[in-house]
């Protein structure tokens, strides 16, 4: 299973290496914007694959995990970490 963190430095990968993950992967792509403990508004939407490179790029707090069904990215803001 594909896992990608930017907190966790052995976790960590490119974005070159997640936009390739993102571009083999036939699993339905969700997307969180926030902590999950604080109900952001966006939890697990849906997504595209361009909407998910999108993100890979304008996000650097951003982990990505891949599950049996799907693959979900779940990005934080600067408040998120404080």
């Amino acid at each position: 299973m594909y896992k990608h963190s930017f907190f966790y430095s052995e976790q960590r990968r490119t974005k070159e290496e997640n936009k390739a993950f993102i571009l083999s992967t036939d699993k339905p792509l969700q997307y969180t914007y926030g902590l999950g403990y604080r109900h952001p508004t966006t939890d697990h939407k849906p997504i595209t694959k361009e909407e998910a490179l999108k993100i890979i790029d304008e996000h650097s707090l951003l982990d990505i995990d891949e599950y049996e069904d799907y693959v979900h990215l779940n990005a934080y803001s600067d408040n998120d970490m404080w």
